[in-house]
């Protein structure tokens, strides 16, 4: 599945249908050197926030845009700085795959200081006061800053969550993104979402035979989470596959937006 143009289709119709009226901010945390959802934030009209320590040229020429404002720090769980390790795949040097954590399969040894914020810090810094979508690829650090969806005002719950999980192999190696340390944060984020009141999702890989998978949080107990990883059907290689939430309390009349969404736009055959 092309899970990139699958989620930017997906959140382009799914965005000005939970805030028509353009009033909250779209948070692109980890852009990477493609794929810029920050670019389709600011496209559809909402202010883009674009997070990334080790912004391309590209990045830095679409931050002229008026509506996107390029931040060059990481979301994390603290302030001040820390250690980013720079990415690395297949013997090669790739900033995609940088991570603040050192356990993660794409860093390397090579490491640079990097300013970090939390999340309750850029709310204030950016005064923000709407999230209309969260969006973070940040390879393994998701959870790291997911969990402080729990300690902001109710208000500023992002309408739509978007992350990133796995990596690297399939589920059933337990390896690479999905060792017991990651696989374990991505179920303590879907436990975390739920709780928060977040119900409708799709779940989406990048695996070729890999179809959409739909879900409703409210209707799974916490301990049955990790049956939306079959070990043997998730085979994550160059790219990471998604998830998406969307909160139910704050837009009611969208129980099962998303559900509509993946057959409007014919996502088994993208």
């Amino acid at each position: 599945m092309r899970v990139e143009p699958c989620c930017q289709a997906l959140l382009a119709q799914l965005l000005p249908e939970v805030d028509p009226q353009r009033q909250g901010v779209c948070i692109d945390v980890g852009v990477g050197t493609f794929a810029f959802y920050c670019q389709i934030f600011a496209e559809l009209n909402f202010k883009s926030l674009a997070i990334e320590p080790l912004p391309v040229k590209a990045l830095k020429k679409l931050a002229e845009r008026s509506n996107l404002t390029l931040l060059p720090v990481c979301l994390s769980d603290q302030n001040g700085e820390q250690t980013l390790y720079v990415g690395k795949f297949a013997g090669i040097f790739n900033s995609n795959f940088s991570s603040l954590s050192p356990q993660w399969f794409g860093a390397s040894s090579q490491a640079r200081k990097v300013k970090t914020l939390t999340l309750q810090n850029l709310i204030g810094q950016e005064k923000i006061e709407q999230i209309t979508c969260l969006k973070l690829d940040i390879e393994g650090w998701e959870w790291a800053v997911i969990k402080q969806l729990e300690n902001i005002e109710s208000y500023l719950l992002p309408a739509v969550v978007m992350f990133e999980y796995g990596g690297g192999v399939n589920r059933g190696q337990n390896q690479k993104g999905w060792t017991s340390e990651f696989f374990e944060n991505t179920l303590n984020i879907l436990k975390s979402l739920k709780t928060l009141g977040y119900g409708s999702g799709i779940l989406l890989d990048f695996a070729p035979d890999c179809q959409e998978i739909t879900f409703d949080l409210n209707q799974l107990q916490t301990s049955e989470l990790d049956k939306l990883f079959p070990p043997k059907v998730f085979t994550v290689t160059l790219s990471c596959s998604e998830i998406i939430d969307q909160k139910q309390t704050s837009y009611p009349r969208f129980v099962n937006p998303i559900i509509e969404l993946t057959f409007w736009n014919g996502w088994s055959t993208l």
